[in-house]
């Protein structure tokens, strides 16, 4: 038999195996508990800075929208850039402070919109204390990276009626009408249940390539049927659509002359020049009136009427109706109306904060604008009423365009033809975060 000393050996031997293998295992556990925490405290660290990253290039972002220009000054990249560094800053992360980098790049250098100047980067890092190694925060940074931006919306809408009232024929055609729209449908925001009213139902005379009407309200009418290609779809209770304008700079008067009469802002061919008019832009009989290009502010609107043409030269225009007051609060508004024989070729410019907006009234102003007669209104550029009815009621006048956007739109006669594409209609510019 084995003596008992030797027994007594072994057990002891295997409880000190024991002591070291729980051991072990305790520093094991504390290891994975310490992982965990670590990998909790790195995954808020980059949530939280992901967040100030969005937060401060968004700030940049709304300072390039609120410019209205396109591309941005130099200024307005220089404030942009300040804002979203200020951003970051009140959200705890400033550059040099507390083991934190924070970049802010416009237009980004790297990524999607890498040299895009209507764009803002963000990239924050920090090294962040981690509860196993605390002193190894040189091994721990976080990294997050952003970029925000004012960017072009195209809303896919050729023609948009924006009332969003009860209103019963907010968009109407009438039997006489022929409406021809290219690379954009029909927007109604109208909730009445007849917010759209079409009595044009030839295949021919009502054709629609590259979208749909949609309509918030409802229509009691028919619409063409057994087209090739074929009408597109008539939805009704469609969600109402924001105004794409909205908040779109208004001009500044800055360094415009005042025009008191015509004859006062004319160069030396008798063109019209850029400027304030008091008097209504327009003309009667044989006339032909010649816009020089730039921005002219309108408070007394347009009334060409008889045999009088109106044209823009090279570079486009960009007309502005507005109140008697502007830029001040009140005055009252005048209509734009285009009637009789007159011939009027209008282009918008193509570059600035402008570019492709033909003609832009102002919100304040309900006045409409009238076309009608024989005349032909042929324009390049975006037709925008927000708060004003547009008419057309022309008996074989034509209206050639890139959008047209009023508050309801009603064509009784006519020819109405719009070719809506991103290069020749205007873009609203809107923040959003990119990346």
């Amino acid at each position: 038999m084995t003596p008992n000393w030797r027994l007594r050996g072994f057990a002891d031997g295997d409880r000190g195996q024991a002591i070291i293998l729980g051991a072990l295992m305790f520093m094991a556990l504390l290891f994975a508990v310490g992982l965990a925490v670590d990998a909790g405290q790195l995954f808020v660290a980059k949530r939280t800075e992901q967040e100030a990253a969005d937060a401060a290039t968004f700030a940049g972002a709304i300072v390039i929208y609120q410019a209205g220009q396109n591309p941005p000054s130099a200024a307005t990249i220089s404030a942009a850039v300040a804002a979203a560094a200020a951003d970051a800053t009140r959200n705890g992360y400033t550059d040099g402070i507390g083991n934190t980098t924070v970049v802010v790049n416009s237009p980004p250098t790297s990524g999607a919109y890498n040299g895009n100047v209507n764009h803002v980067e963000v990239i924050i890092t920090r090294r962040v204390p981690t509860s196993l190694v605390p002193a190894q925060s040189l091994f721990n940074p976080v990294r997050a990276r952003s970029v925000a931006g004012a960017e072009p919306l195209n809303n896919g809408y050729a023609v948009m009626a924006l009332n969003r009232g009860n209103t019963p024929s907010a968009f109407t055609t009438a039997p006489n009408a022929d409406i021809h729209l290219v690379g954009g449908g029909i927007l109604v925001n109208s909730s009445s249940p007849t917010a759209a009213s079409n009595a044009q139902n030839s295949c021919a005379r009502f054709t629609i390539s590259g979208g749909s009407v949609n309509i918030n309200g409802g229509t009691s009418t028919l619409w063409p049927t057994g087209c090739t290609p074929a009408f597109p779809s008539v939805n009704t209770a469609v969600a109402q659509q924001a105004d794409p304008f909205a908040g779109f700079p208004r001009p500044s008067t800055v360094g415009l002359p005042v025009c008191p009469s015509l004859a006062s802002c004319q160069d030396l061919s008798g063109n019209q020049t850029p400027g304030i008019y008091q008097v209504s832009l327009g003309g009667a009989g044989g006339t032909t009136l010649t816009l020089n290009s730039g921005v002219y502010i309108l408070q007394a609107g347009i009334n060409q009427a008889g045999n009088a043409d109106i044209k823009s030269n090279a570079g486009g225009v960009f007309l502005f109706n507005t109140t008697t007051n502007y830029p001040g609060t009140g005055g009252t508004c005048t209509s734009i109306s285009l009637v009789g024989n007159a011939v009027s070729s209008l282009a918008a410019m193509t570059t600035g904060t402008y570019a492709n907006f033909l003609v832009y009234q102002d919100p304040a102003c309900t006045a409409g604008m009238v076309i009608s007669g024989n005349g032909t209104f042929a324009g390049s550029g975006t037709i925008y009423l927000p708060s004003a009815p547009f008419t057309f009621n022309g008996n074989n006048a034509t209206l050639t365009g890139s959008q047209l956007i009023a508050s309801t739109v009603n064509v009784q006669n006519g020819n109405l033809s719009i070719n809506y594409a991103g290069g020749t209609t205007a873009q609203p510019i809107l923040p959003r975060i990119a990346e």
